[in-house]
């Protein structure tokens, strides 16, 4: 309890500073920033894992999209590995707004450091949420993964890749493969010809993204009664058909190159199965506190409660 304390206390003092880093970012022209690091480190990175943020709060099921690629990496992510959590100020689907953003990057922050404690404490026999032991990367032996919380403009995929890429000065000039972590909902919609109206064929507009070399690490989503929403992307069997229709070239009449589909790497999905961010706020809403500890990470959970976030407002919307 002690050290929670302390934790929150340090979280509510630089929520000044995360305010002013946005409002300097948002009133630039930079369409990329770096506002916070846990864990610093100079080891330049070949991969960096980047997981959206725009999870208003986070839960366990981002959580397990992070572990999962940092635990169990494709042999194909060439190590060392570094993790972005990167929040986009524009939404592709709805207008952008301001209203409780630095909320938002404070909740990034305690996530992040949820994220890193539990790494390397993973092999703790008592601890019932503990993770796989990161086996493949040998930098997490010796030292804990950076992980830093970023900004951008850009509200596609393509162009979030593209924006870190130019940003200047450099934040990673080893040029690492990005690998965006994304459940299979959100790659129906990378490909999903009515995000590129301005591209011939629309898929097109994907070429420069694999050219490069990044990819997207696509978690399925398995159907569960709890999530009424899962059923709509099918079985799991329906989503590894979904990409292996990719494979077959069933999308190159709308631009997609079926060599592509070979940097979409497909993961099981087990963990997270059925929680939602918007589960969160309702059970936040009705001071339910027990469930939102059942969803949330320790931090996240704490911070949500401290700050009283969801009290009015189950959408969210006054943090959109």
């Amino acid at each position: 309890m002690a050290d929670m304390a302390a934790r929150l206390a340090s979280l509510r003092s630089i929520v000044p500073t995360l305010e002013s880093a946005l409002h300097s970012f948002t009133s630039s022209s930079s369409n990329f920033r770096i506002v916070q690091t846990i864990n610093p480190s100079d080891v330049p990175p070949k991969t960096l894992y980047i997981l959206d943020s725009s999870f208003n709060p986070p839960s366990i099921a981002h959580l397990a999209l992070a572990t999962s690629a940092l635990c169990i990496p494709s042999p194909s992510d060439a190590q060392p590995h570094r993790l972005l959590l990167l929040f986009s100020t524009h939404n592709a689907d709805k207008a952008p707004s301001p209203a409780g953003f630095a909320q938002r990057l404070a909740l990034m922050t305690v996530f992040a450091e949820d994220l890193s404690r539990k790494l390397p404490s993973s092999s703790a026999s008592n601890n019932s949420t503990s993770l796989p032991t990161p086996h493949s990367q040998d930098q997490l032996d010796s030292s804990p993964i950076a992980i830093d919380i970023g900004l951008t403009k850009a509200p596609y995929y393509t162009d979030k890749s593209a924006a870190i890429s130019a940003a200047q000065p450099n934040p990673y000039p080893s040029n690492p493969t990005h690998v965006h972590l994304v459940g299979y909902d959100t790659l129906t919609r990378f490909v999903a010809a009515k995000y590129y109206p301005n591209h011939n064929p629309p898929l097109s507009a994907l070429a420069t993204f694999f050219t490069a070399g990044h990819k997207l690490r696509v978690t399925q989503r398995p159907s569960n009664p709890i999530d009424g929403s899962s059923s709509q992307y099918g079985t799991i069997e329906e989503q590894a058909a979904f990409l292996e229709n990719l494979k077959r070239g069933g999308l190159e009449s709308e631009g997609f190159e079926k060599a592509w589909a070979d940097q979409l790497d497909m993961v099981p999905g087990d963990e997270g199965v059925g929680v939602s961010s918007t589960r969160v706020r309702k059970a936040a809403k009705e001071g339910d506190w027990d469930t939102v500890g059942k969803l949330c990470t320790e931090g996240v959970a704490a911070w949500v409660k401290e700050m009283r976030l969801y009290e009015e407002d189950a959408s969210g919307a006054k943090m959109a």
